[in-house]
């Protein structure tokens, strides 16, 4: 009897240890696993925009109102948003939620990713009941289905906020290119367009004019997967604008840019003699050295400087600085303030390389690599004014030209932004 009860108890104590162990095997993978949509209530993810303004839209495909507060929706499992009490949708209505992290009302706690995400909606029970994977989304392009409510996804060129998506998608342009990126007004310029999808496609067109003349029309022709088609020499200085609209057998239109034609891409056609500026000092590993207050708080970020060699003021609003020399348009110099972007002759200009625009007009999009890469400043046509090719860089030492301008370059163990080098 003694025997049968100590066996039990080492069972009794096997199971729940197989049990506990169960639990927190279980509890891990059910952390680490894509939820999946478990019920089905009629209610949809119907419209996803990820490209500024974020927002989702939720359709009601019942033929009876829904009251959906305390539903959730969420693009990480660990962050989930709750719906206001007495939020309702109409039956086969819409409901629009701003993705906007301010986490108020109809105002979710996250923003969306335009290089592509999921996001899942959940009733109150926790059941996932719709979920939504998006590819990489461009302005004015949204992920919905067509027509409302069903399972065929896609990318349209036109959104629809709070609306029918219809039966199909307007056709998305997915990038536009010119060859060469810096034209003169002798050489023609070739432009390629890349849809997202070439399916049901009936016409790619490119519309082009130079200066205030009217648009001229010409077809692109569709050639290793891309549609091309040539802007001619223009022959005269000026400005040259085209966007590209692609048409499909439903009659719809999409559009690049998105808002053409009351927006265009558009070139340069300049001969102005380029300024005497030189990139004369950088930063590409700054951990304590040379504080950025703009922010309000001290930020150790990286920083080039712009020194004025020649005899005249520049300002240097509507030139660009970039750190990839086949992209010389990367972050461009506001023309709010000519005080904040004028350099006088023999002068310095500081700018932060720190990926924060919105911190001010001295702050550029992007930041430079400690392992090396290309600094450059361009003119407002994207001619290269200097550029400087550096390998990898020592925390808080900064390369510079010795002396101001010239042709010799150190390291600088102790940096002089915006003051004369040794």
């Amino acid at each position: 009897m003694n025997t049968f009860r100590s066996v039990g108890k080492t069972l009794l104590l096997l199971i729940c240890i197989s049990n506990l162990l169960g639990f927190f095997s279980c509890s891990k993978d059910d952390g680490d696993k894509d939820p999946e949509v478990t019920a089905d209530e009629d209610l949809y993810i119907n419209e996803v925009y990820a490209s500024g303004d974020d927002w989702i839209e939720l359709y009601n495909a019942s033929d009876a109102q829904k009251d959906i507060g305390g539903y959730r929706i969420y693009d990480d499992v660990n962050k989930k948003y709750s719906l206001p009490v007495g939020t309702v949708i109409s039956a086969k209505g819409y409901l629009i939620l701003n993705c906007d992290d301010t986490g108020t009302g109809l105002n979710t706690n996250f923003k969306l990713s335009s290089s592509g995400e999921t996001v899942y909606l959940e009733n109150k029970s926790l059941e996932v009941i719709d979920k939504v994977e998006f590819p990489a989304l461009d302005n004015g392009q949204s992920f919905g289905r067509y027509p409302d409510g069903s399972i065929n996804l896609k990318v349209s060129g036109n959104v629809t906020k709070a609306a029918s998506n219809g039966d199909s998608n307007a056709p998305a342009i997915d990038n536009v290119t010119i060859l060469p990126i810096v034209p003169d007004k002798s050489t023609a310029v070739e432009v390629k367009a890349t849809l997202v999808s070439n399916t049901g496609i009936t016409s790619v067109t490119l519309f082009y004019k130079i200066n205030s003349g009217s648009f001229t029309q010409v077809a692109m022709v569709l050639t290793s997967g891309k549609y091309v088609a040539t802007i001619p020499a223009a022959n005269v200085l000026g400005r040259v604008d085209y966007y590209v609209e692609a048409k499909n057998g439903a009659g719809q239109s999409g559009y690049k840019p998105f808002d053409a034609p009351d927006d265009t891409y558009y070139y340069l056609l300049n001969e102005d003699l380029l300024p005497n500026l030189k990139i004369n000092e950088f930063l590409a590993s700054n951990s304590s050295c040379c504080p950025d207050n703009d922010s309000g708080t001290p930020e150790y970020d990286d920083w080039i400087e712009i020194y004025n060699a020649g005899g005249t003021a520049v300002d240097i609003g509507g030139m660009y600085l970039s750190d990839d020399p086949a992209d010389p348009f990367k972050s461009k110099i506001p023309t709010s303030s000519s005080v904040l972007t004028t350099i006088q002759p023999g002068g310095f200009l500081l700018l932060w390389a720190d990926g924060s625009k919105e911190q001010g007009i001295r702050h550029l999009n992007f930041s430079l690599s400690a392992d090396g890469e290309t600094v450059g400043i361009y003119y407002i046509d994207g001619r290269k004014i200097d550029e400087r090719v550096f390998g990898a860089q020592a925390d808080n030492k900064s390369s510079g030209r010795t002396p101001n301008g010239s042709d010799t370059w150190a390291t600088f163990n102790s940096p002089t932004p915006g003051t004369t080098n040794p």
